[in-house]
């Protein structure tokens, strides 16, 4: 979202050049084994299922996402996630590539979800995926501007009910 023309042409530019950062945090399922990570995997169209991404082998555009591990929990993981692409369902279709989709994803990760369900007894109302950060350069000043959002009371409340005791 932009005021003016000058600002919509400079962040524009800012995304396609990827410097603008975009972190977010993911419940995912099962225990990621790598204390961080990074995936890189071209995405594209599902296809015999045409409303969902898929990684492709040879085709797609490229996707490289980057993450390290906040905290294990019970058979799930808290990751922070740093798109450096930004394709469709990005987050939601890597993780899923390396076994690891997220909790409450009823497209992307429904046997995975219920497994969890059957060992933790915890069903997510929705996917745990969560924008905590945005950074980019403001187009006028020159500034590097950073937005933060705290997690919401689901997110928060679906790490208590996960965390090992």
């Amino acid at each position: 979202v932009a005021k003016n023309d000058e600002s919509h042409v400079s962040l524009s530019a800012q995304f396609e050049s990827r410097t603008v950062q975009k972190t977010y945090r993911a419940l995912v399922c099962g225990e990621v084994s790598a204390a961080k990570g990074e995936i890189r995997a071209a995405i594209a169209r599902h296809p015999t299922h045409r409303k969902r991404m898929a990684v492709t082998d040879g085709e797609g555009r490229a996707a490289w996402t980057t993450y390290h591990i906040e905290r294990r929990l019970r058979a799930s993981t808290l990751v922070q996630a740093l798109l450096h692409t930004g394709r469709t369902h990005q987050i939601r279709v890597h993780f899923q590539h390396i076994g690891h989709p997220l909790v409450g994803d009823r497209v992307y990760g429904v046997n995975h979800n219920k497994r969890l369900r059957e060992q933790t007894n915890y069903s997510a109302p929705r996917q745990m995926l969560h924008a905590q950060k945005l950074a980019f350069t403001h187009p006028r000043s020159g500034e590097r501007m950073e937005f933060e959002a705290a997690l919401p009371e689901d997110f928060e409340q679906a790490l208590k009910l996960l965390t090992t005791e």
